[in-house]
Formats: structure tokens, sequence, C-alpha cells
């Protein structure tokens, strides 16, 4: 069966169709291409901008590790200096000469020989075990000639801490002065335990070249650090080791403070992942607990390298883990990361004279947020054109349904006025009529559907006028048997609608052997109160007072105006005790 449709609707739909839809099809094509070419645009242009970044970040991370190298190739130099100087010094046997103040020994109560006090060079530190003879007491005196050097390099270098000399048989001089050294290192200090030491030997550095240690904690008390240490030599013997200390402190606040932009933080591992100096967001990005720069109430007597936990390439993340052996494997420049839902573009440079390595982390979100302001403007304006386009289509939806209702309101609205009025027979209609338009088939039915509403009316009315009569006697018996219980001042029940309450409680009560409960109020004095204010405020007291009465009885109650001020309620299922 084909669906009918109005007339109205039928020219509104072909308006529609031909003049509405293509439009909007149009711009629907319109702006789905701005988003797909916004969309594009930004898409090429933040892949411009990473790519311009992670060459940019190359190119700082690359400055400043060039700017490391030099500077650790510098420690390195004066550490060849210290070797050739100190070498120097082993094999002449008779040189000896004090550029300071002449030293003072003496034997420490736990049995270390140390030097008592500052003459302007190092202390020295003598472990008790070992055999203190002239040879050993002529090396610890002489080797006074080796501090200016020692003294200079850490006056003059704002990243070196401590410069030292540690020989075979137990001996320290290290610079800065340090009171009462032997108390720091214990009675005995094997040398040749510390990484500071067997790292430079001939099985560990048999070219004796400069080396650098690996983070440890010193044992002189300056708590993390990193040492470069070159081997002395006498002939083929080896004498002892000579190193230049920096701390972790130092190394941040002289190597790793660096500017670069994006808010990137940067970090420093030796070539086995171990992570050398940090800045402090590197630590909380890879939740790493602090390191105590002390052990309390113990002597250091073995090298003391950083925890497991501080090397990437042991972390217990497992996919940090994997990301960072890659980066190191491939020792690619640039690279991404992600750590905990995050990426992060990654900058790696190699010091190549170490083997260590510059990691930069800049958050890529950081870097893109140009772009995406960028791309939520787009939106925003692409969301006010749709908005603006909803709102020309709405005002022109508006315009063809105006057009449609003019066009179609010589045909349609006889025809409609004829619909409704036929869904009004039955009711009173009054008088209207269908006027007539000028074509002869929609008069013709108008004419015959306007007499036969007057043959309807005439009986309708006498109808309705039955209907109201009755009505009319309902409402007014109602009326009478609500004011023969009510009271017409309070609303509450009056006498006689308390007399057959209590009649039918009574006769429950009798019946069903339940008690019932009667209380009857007065209120006192109530004449002191008509007398000097009237009777308009007395009856407003006992409007009040019933109102009141309302609001504390129970919805089983009764209440009603017994006569002139006194009430009465009626308490079902209540004895005396008020239970």
């Amino acid at each position: 069966m084909q669906k009918s449709v109005t007339i109205q609707s039928l020219i509104y739909r072909n308006y529609l169709k031909n003049s509405l839809v293509p439009l909007l099809l149009i711009e629907v094509v319109i702006i789905a291409l701005y988003f797909a070419i916004n969309f594009y645009m930004s898409e090429k242009t933040q892949q411009v901008l990473l790519k311009e970044v992670s060459h940019n970040l190359q190119e700082v991370s690359s400055r400043e590790a060039n700017n490391i190298r030099n500077q650790l190739q510098a420690i390195s130099n004066y550490a060849l200096l210290i070797q050739r100087d100190q070498e120097s010094f082993f094999a002449d046997s008779e040189a000896c000469f004090f550029p300071y103040n002449a030293p003072a020994f003496s034997t420490h109560a736990n049995g270390a020989y140390y030097k008592l006090k500052d003459n302007g060079g190092s202390s020295v530190y003598y472990s008790s075990s070992s055999t203190l003879g002239e040879a050993q007491s002529r090396k610890a005196h002489c080797s006074e000639m080796l501090d200016p050097i020692l003294v200079s390099i850490v006056e003059t270098s704002p990243i070196v801490t401590q410069a030292y000399l540690n020989t075979w048989d137990g001996m320290n001089r290290i610079y800065p002065f340090i009171e009462d050294l032997p108390a720091q290192y214990g009675p005995v200090l094997h040398m040749q335990e510390f990484n500071f030491y067997y790292q430079a030997d001939s099985l560990h550095n048999p070219e004796r070249k400069p080396v650098w240690t690996g983070a440890y904690l010193d044992p002189a008390g300056q708590g993390w650090m990193v040492s470069n240490i070159v081997p002395i030599y006498r002939d083929d013997f080896l004498e002892g080791v000579s190193g230049l200390d920096l701390t972790i402190e130092s190394f941040l606040d002289n190597i790793l403070n660096l500017d670069i932009p994006w808010n990137a933080t940067t970090f420093m591992v030796d070539k086995n992942g171990m992570i050398l100096a940090m800045q402090a967001k590197i630590k909380e990005l890879l939740k790493l607990k602090g390191l105590n720069t002390y052990i309390e109430g113990e002597k250091i007597l073995t090298t003391l390298e950083k925890p497991d936990q501080y090397n990437i390439l042991s972390s217990e993340n497992g996919a940090f883990q994997q990301q960072m052996q890659f980066i190191f494997d491939s020792q690619l420049s640039i690279s991404k990361i992600n750590i905990d839902g995050i990426t992060y573009i990654v900058s790696q440079e190699v010091i190549q004279e170490t083997g260590w390595r510059l990691i930069s982390l800049v958050e890529e979100a950081l870097v893109l947020q140009p772009i995406v302001n960028i791309k939520q403007l787009s939106k925003e304006v692409g969301y006010l054109i749709i908005a603006a386009m909803l709102l020309f289509y709405a005002i022109f939806f508006l315009f063809l349904l105006r057009k449609s209702r003019q066009l179609t309101s010589r045909i349609a609205t006889p025809i409609e006025q004829l619909s409704t009025m036929t869904r009004g027979l039955g009711k009173n209609i009054g008088s209207q009529e269908i006027a007539e338009v000028g074509i002869v088939e929609i008069d013709h039915l108008s004419n015959n559907f306007n007499e036969m509403v007057d043959q309807l009316e005439t009986r309708t009315d006498a109808l309705v006028a039955l209907q109201l009569s009755e009505e009319v006697r309902a409402k007014e018996a109602e009326l009478l048997a609500r004011l023969a219980l009510t009271d017409s001042l309070t609303n509450l029940g009056n006498r006689r609608k308390l007399d057959k309450t209590l009649t039918a409680e009574n006769d429950r009560a009798i019946r069903f052997n339940h008690a019932y409960g009667v209380l009857l109020l007065d209120i006192d004095y109530f004449k002191q109160v008509n007398d000097p204010y009237g009777h308009q405020v007395g009856d407003q007291v006992l409007v009040e007072l019933a109102n009141l009465l309302k609001t504390l009885i129970r919805k089983t109650d009764t209440l009603g105006r017994w006569g002139g001020e006194e009430f009465l309620i009626i308490c079902p299922e209540i004895d005396q005790n008020g239970i």
C-alpha cells in the first residue's frame, strides 16, 4: 500500500530534494575537504617540525658533547702532566725538597702514619699494614715536591675536586688537605682493592694511558665521583697510580649544566650503561632513589659502585631496558623512546675518549604543542564554519517552508480545515464554516460538510445541555454533603462528622476488642481574645490552632471542631497510656 502524504509535505519534499539537499551535499564536501587538508598540512608540519627539532637537538647535543670532550681531554692532559712529573720523581732517587713548609709526621692511634698539619700541600696517609722503614719515610717526606702540580690543577680547574697519588705499598698523598686522614680511612687501606687503582695497572691498562673510572663512593668522604687515573712506573715497576677526581656534583654543575631548549633533560652514562651523572628530572622520570654519600659507622675498604638500578641496561622496567639496549647497540644519534606512555626524542652522543654517552630526552608532546595548538585552532574554525552553515540552512529551511506554505495554502488549507473539523465532530464546534476557495470540487464538499455540521450542532446542544444539568446536580449534592460534615471556619470535621466517626470507632472497638482514645481540647481564656481584639482575631486564632493540630496528629487520627473553642481528636488503636 502506498504511503499517504499531505499536499504541503509533497510540495515541500520536492523543494528539499531539488534545492536544499544538493547545496547541503556541496557544503559537506567542502567541509570534509577543509578538515582533510588541515589534517594533511598538520601532519606534514608536524613531521617537518620533528625533523627540525631532531636536527637542532642533535646539533646542540653534539656541541655540548664536544665541550665535554674538550674538558675531559684537558683533565687527561693534566693527568699526563702529573704522570711525567711523578715518574721523574721516582726515577731520581736523590730528588727531595719541600716547596712549602717542612712537613710534620706522626703515628696515629690506629697505627697509620700520617701528616699532622696542613702546610699548604697535600695530606699524607700510610697504611699500618705497611712496614715503615727509611725508604717509606723518605717517600712520605720527599714526595712533598709533587704537591705544586697537584695544588695548581685542583685550584685552577673548576671540575677537579681532588688530586692524589696512591703507591703500591699503601701510601696516599691527596690534595686538598684532609684533617685526621687516618680516622677517615681507618688503620688499613688496600689501594689495590679500589677501581681508581687497579684499572690503571698493567693488566687493565697495558698502554699506560689515562683511564676514566666508573662512578664509585669516595673513601675520602667526598661522595660519589669519577676519576681520571694514570699509572706511575719506574722502568717496568708500577710505583703507584695518580688520579684526578670529579665529584658527581661538580660534574652536574660544570658539565651537565646544559642550556638545551624544549625543556630537555640530560644524563651521562658510562660504556656499560651505568648512570654517572644526571639532572634531577631524570631521577624523577626513571623513579630512582637517592644514594647515600657515605656509609654510617663503616670504612670503605673496597670499590663501592652504584647499584644496578642506576644501570639503564639492566633496568627492572623491561620495555625501557630493551629500548635503551637498542639505542646503545645502534648508536643512533636521534631516536625515540617510550617511558610510561610518554614518547621522548632521544639524542645520543658518544664521547670517544671514554666511551661515555651524553643522552638528552625531549618530550615529543612539548615539541608538538605549537602544532597541536594550531590544529586545535583549525578545528575550532571548522566548527565555527559548521555552525554558520547550520545557521544558514536553518534560515534557508524556514524560507523554503514559508514558500511551500504559500504555494500550497490555496489548495491545502480548505482540505486541512475539513480534516480538522471532521476530527472534531461530536464536540461543540460552534458555528465555524469552511469558506469557498473557488475550486468547484472543494467548494461542493465544503457546503455539504457545513450542512452536516449545522444538523449536528443542534443535536449536540441538546445533549450538552442535558449533561450539564446532571453535572450541576451532582456537584451540588457533593458540596452539600461536604458542608454538612465540615466546619466552615477551620475546615476541620464538624460535630456531625465527629459523631459519625465516634460511632464507627466505638462499633469497631466493641467488635474487635480494640482500644481507642479521645482527646478534648479547649482554649483557656478565649474570651480575653475575642473581647479586646474582636471575633475576627479570635477566628484567626482558631484557624492557626487547627493548622497546628493537623501537623501534630497521626495520619490515622481524626481531628474536628467540637464547638466554640473546643477541638476533639479521635485516636484509633491507642489506650490510656498512649500505647
